[in-house]
């Protein structure tokens, strides 16, 4: 790959999860605008690290080095749609649900990417 492999975009994937966990144990259960700050925040992260798959697979000519950067990053689209489950039923009335949404119809979107180009 020329730019970064697909384990690097899981790294990234990773790294935003275990801030946003950090974040999250830290607000108190009283509180819904740091909850829908953090959705918001998560939601960014993800669509940061689309962008950078997207970047990274625009010059590559290997489809199986393109479908292994979608599968990672529908990998990684599960992960933050868990967290934002999770939060999304801890705090109903939060707002999560709609990042929680948003970050599924990403997830099919690079899923459908994997499958066209494997």
């Amino acid at each position: 790959m020329n730019c970064l492999p697909a384990s690097g975009l899981r790294q990234l994937g990773d790294s935003a999860i275990a801030d946003f966990d950090k974040r999250i144990a830290s607000i108190p259960n009283t509180l819904c605008a740091p909850f829908h700050a953090e959705a918001r925040q998560l939601e960014a992260a993800l669509l940061m690290i689309y962008n950078v798959a997207v970047l990274c697979v625009k010059e590559e000519e290997v489809l199986e080095n393109i479908a292994s950067a979608w599968q990672c990053m529908v990998i990684v689209c599960d992960q933050f749609a868990a967290r934002l489950r999770d939060l999304s039923k801890s705090h109903p009335f939060c707002g999560a649900q709609a990042y929680y949404d948003t970050v599924l119809d990403l997830r099919n979107k690079c899923q459908r990417l994997q499958q066209m180009h494997s």
